[in-house]
């Protein structure tokens, strides 16, 4: 689990090769929404992550993913597969 606010968090870096990075909302029953992207992202721009499903994302060598939250007090589960 990652802790994520309203500043842009690294949570998934690069990797020599290609990886599946599974993402979920670690903030089940609070009322925070994370959002996740380049680095870059901001709660216009990224993807909702949901609270009940897996989001999976295929990124390839050298790629990160980053997440920033709607308030302060947010969590990202995450598992990288190679």
């Amino acid at each position: 689990t990652i802790s994520v606010g309203t500043a842009v968090v690294e949570v998934s870096g690069p990797s020599i090769r290609s990886q599946f990075v599974y993402l979920q909302d670690g903030d089940f029953d609070g009322d925070t929404v994370v959002y996740v992207g380049g680095d870059d992202v901001t709660t216009s721009t990224g993807v909702k992550l949901s609270k009940t499903n897996t989001t999976v994302f295929q990124t390839n060598a050298d790629d990160s993913l980053y997440a920033i939250c709607s308030a302060a007090g947010g969590s990202v589960r995450v598992v990288n597969v190679q």
